[in-house]
């Protein structure tokens, strides 16, 4: 019995120091300057597990997680959406769901999915998958330009909180994409559905694309309040 133990132990002592390699390698391999999404989408491209792929970003990307696991859902979830698509985010640990459901807000819309935002009301973060339809639709469609798969009409689709999260989705696409140039209309876009959501979401977009010298001049360009809201948030940043 102890030598079953005993060879146990080592098996087990084998695979984590194996677990450890190879997690310190994917590591070593994102140094320089790439995101913690490279890390999971490494570990996306291996097939790792989804509890291992999540304890390794914890380890080596922490503060990053949220971009780490979706990164890594972003590899994982590949190629034609088939049967229900909500099914690969059940059973997920909280920051593996919330990843999942991003990237298959991304995807519905990028699969052409005619009522993506219904969807959306059964995924296990409904808010995170709207945000990520707005996202999708306003790097296909626009606001209001490209026919059926502009933001305007796919953000339609939903109520409440779900239509406030996905035309925030398209504002925050739009100034990361286009910058200050497009912050008025991106304001003007989400604000009329949740003005604080949409300022503290614009912010963030500036701050992911510029320096925070360069997003509190941008904040300047906004309504006087938005203005207002988003010095403080820019300033408040870590």
């Amino acid at each position: 019995m102890r030598r079953v133990l005993g060879a146990f132990g080592l098996l087990v002592l084998v695979v984590l120091l194996l677990f450890v390699g190879a997690t310190w390698a994917l590591y070593l391999q994102t140094k320089g300057g790439k995101p913690a999404w490279r890390l999971g989408a490494a570990m996306g491209s291996l097939y790792w597990p989804a509890p291992l792929a999540e304890g390794a970003c914890r380890l080596l990307a922490r503060e990053d997680l949220p971009l780490c696991a979706r990164g890594y859902m972003r590899k994982r979830l590949t190629g034609p959406l088939v049967g229900n698509p909500t099914a690969p985010c059940r059973g997920l640990s909280p920051a593996m769901a919330r990843a999942c459901s991003e990237v298959q807000g991304l995807r519905l819309v990028e699969e052409g999915v005619s009522r993506p935002m219904v969807v959306c009301e059964a995924m296990p973060y409904p808010e995170v998958c709207a945000l990520y339809v707005g996202r999708a639709a306003f790097a296909r469609g626009g606001f209001r330009l490209g026919g059926e798969r502009s933001a305007e009409r796919i953000c339609a689709q939903g109520r409440g909180e779900l239509l406030a999260y996905c035309r925030l989705g398209a504002s925050m696409e739009a100034v990361e994409r286009a910058g200050e140039k497009i912050l008025r209309a991106a304001e003007a876009f989400c604000s009329p559905y949740g003005q604080e959501l949409c300022w503290r979401g614009l912010a963030s977009a500036l701050l992911a694309t510029q320096s925070k010298e360069k997003a509190l001049e941008a904040c300047a360009l906004l309504s006087p309040l938005g203005a207002a809201r988003c010095v403080a948030l820019v300033k408040g940043a870590r």
